[in-house]
């Protein structure tokens, strides 16, 4: 039989053998596709899925690149908060600015006639900023209400407490302008408001000064009275609210005045 199948096929033309043998192949590949057709989809899915893992991990790649500069900037932030921390005067220090306002008073050579401080007043940072931008730009009681009435019935964080203390000195013009550049580069952040300097009357009521100068000049000649209001800073021992209301009844004037200073 298969010799008669050769036989037929000799008989065949060129064209029409041509056709047969493609016939043949195409029969005999058949199996082999059929084995094959599973395992490339197979191969297909799990390319895609390899590209797909691929995405995925450059993605995390680049949440982790953001997430260690992120966590690099907050160790940044967190150092230069402790650093401005220690600019802060603690509360048990406060006490010791009458000593060192003596101290600076002494080597200026001015007299220090009084340091009378008043209860601590707390304060709100980001309310204190956005009051002193509105004030700045004019129109201070129109801008201002419009602050307070946005915040109304608000509770508001206590970021720090302010120590006002009034100050009472005597001495000449020159020693006075040199306290308050001394006072400038202290070591604590305060900040100095209501500076009034005025001619003295009489020697009397002098007599209890804190800290007496010695003078340049004989007598009282060229003698000046300065008063001033300092103010030193500390951080609440824990975290505070405090309402808007009771924030500006604590706050003279409803006006904050925080000055930060920057270390150089």
């Amino acid at each position: 039989m298969a010799f008669n199948l050769l036989t037929k096929i000799n008989q065949l033309s060129k064209r029409e053998k041509n056709i047969v043998g493609m016939l043949l192949l195409i029969i005999a590949s058949m199996p082999f596709f059929y084995m094959t057709v599973p395992s490339w989809n197979q191969y297909m899915d799990s390319t895609s899925k390899i590209s797909q893992s691929k995405n995925k991990l450059f993605e995390i790649e680049n949440q982790t690149r953001k997430l260690e500069k992120i966590k690099g900037e907050n160790q940044k932030l967190s150092q230069k908060i402790d650093d401005q921390k220690l600019y802060l005067a603690k509360t048990y220090e406060i006490d010791f600015l009458v000593q060192d306002l003596k101290k600076i008073c002494d080597e200026s050579s001015i007299s220090l006639d009084s340091f009378t401080p008043s209860d601590p007043e707390p304060m709100n940072i980001i309310l204190e900023k956005q009051l002193q931008s509105d004030v700045s730009g004019g129109s201070k009681t129109i801008k201002l209400k419009q602050v307070l009435d946005k915040l109304k019935g608000q509770d508001l964080p206590v970021d720090l407490y302010r120590y006002p203390i009034e100050v009472r000195v005597t001495g000449n013009f020159t020693d006075i302008l040199e306290l308050f550049k001394k006072l400038e580069k202290y070591g604590r952040v305060i900040s100095i408001d209501n500076i009034s300097i005025g001619k003295t009357g009489t020697k009397q009521g002098f007599d209890s000064r804190i800290s007496k100068a010695k003078s340049k000049k004989q007598g009282n000649e060229g003698e000046l009275i300065g008063a001033f209001d300092l103010a030193a800073y500390t951080l609440p021992l824990r975290e505070e609210n405090i309402s808007l209301n009771q924030l500006q009844k604590n706050t003279r004037n409803t006006a904050f005045s925080y000055t930060r200073k920057r270390a150089k």
